[in-house]
C-alpha cells in the first residue's frame, strides 16, 4: 500500500497544478489582460496606416518635365529594381530598366553647327522613368561594325529620362579628309540601346531610321554618350 500512495500522490498532484493553470488563463492577471487588448495588432496597425491620413506612401517626386536627369551612380537604388503593379495587373517595367525602342521615340536630324553633324534624340514615351545608359549603337546601313564611341564624350553620371523628357546624342559623320577614309553616301541608321551592364551592348528593341537626304559618312564617324541637352551633345 505504501507504494500505491507514492504514485498516486503526485499524478493527484499534477492535475491540482493544470487546473490552477487553467483557471489562471482564463482570467486577467492584475489588469494586463485589459492592457494587452488595448495594443493594436500589426494588422490593425497596417490598416490604420492605410487608410488613414497623414502618412506619405509616395516616393520622392519629379523635380520637372522636359529635361533628362543624370543620376549620380551608374544605375538605381536596389529597390527601385522591384517591378509593381499597374492598373490593369500586369508587371510595370523597374524605373532603372533601359531605354528601348520598346519605350522611347527616336528621331535623328541633321545639325546645323557644327558642320557634318546629326543629332540623335529619344523621347520617353512610357509611363516610367528609364535610363539611356552609355552610347547608342549605332550602323550606318550595311556596315559590318558598329560606329565608334567618343569615350570623351562619357558624362558624369547615367542619363534618366523621365516619361516625357528627352535625351540626346550626337554624331560626328566625317573626319579629316584623306584618299583611306571611304566616304560614302549613307541612307538608313539603325539604333541599338546598350543594357544597365556594359557589357550587353543591345537590350533589346532597336529602331532603324531613315538619314536625310544627302547624308555622307566616313570611317572616321562618331556618336557621343548620351546627354541630357543638345548642345552637349553636339559640343564634340
Amino acid at each position: 500500500m505504501s507504494a500505491l500512495r507514492r504514485i498516486r500522490k503526485p499524478a493527484l498532484f499534477a492535475v491540482t497544478a493544470l487546473a490552477a493553470l487553467s483557471l489562471t488563463a482564463c482570467g486577467p492577471v492584475d489588469g494586463k489582460d485589459d492592457a494587452l487588448k488595448s495594443v493594436p495588432s500589426a494588422s490593425e496597425e497596417q490598416g490604420q496606416h492605410t487608410s488613414g491620413g497623414g502618412t506619405d506612401a509616395k516616393g520622392g517626386q519629379s523635380a520637372g518635365k522636359g529635361e533628362a536627369r543624370a543620376t549620380t551612380d551608374q544605375g538605381s537604388d536596389a529597390g527601385r529594381s522591384n517591378a509593381g503593379k499597374n492598373n490593369s495587373g500586369g508587371d510595370e517595367a523597374p524605373e532603372d530598366a533601359p531605354c528601348t525602342g520598346a519605350t522611347v521615340k527616336a528621331e535623328v536630324s541633321q545639325a546645323s553647327r557644327p558642320i557634318n553633324h546629326l543629332l540623335i534624340k529619344i523621347t520617353n514615351t512610357g509611363s516610367k522613368r528609364c535610363n539611356a545608359y552609355y552610347a547608342p549603337q549605332l550602323r550606318f546601313d550595311e556596315d559590318q561594325a558598329a560606329t565608334r564611341v567618343l569615350d570623351d564624350s562619357q558624362p558624369q553620371a547615367v542619363v534618366s529620362v523621365e516619361p516625357g523628357e528627352s535625351a540626346y546624342a550626337g554624331v560626328g559623320l566625317i573626319g579629316e579628309p584623306s584618299d583611306d577614309t571611304h566616304l560614302r553616301d549613307a541612307r538608313n541608321l539603325e539604333i541599338h540601346f546598350p543594357g544597365r551592364d556594359e557589357n550587353e551592348p543591345d537590350a533589346g528593341h532597336s529602331v532603324t531610321l531613315a538619314l536625310p537626304d544627302g547624308t555622307k559618312i566616313d570611317d572616321n564617324a562618331f556618336v557621343t554618350y548620351w546627354q541630357t541637352d543638345p548642345n552637349a551633345a553636339l559640343s564634340f
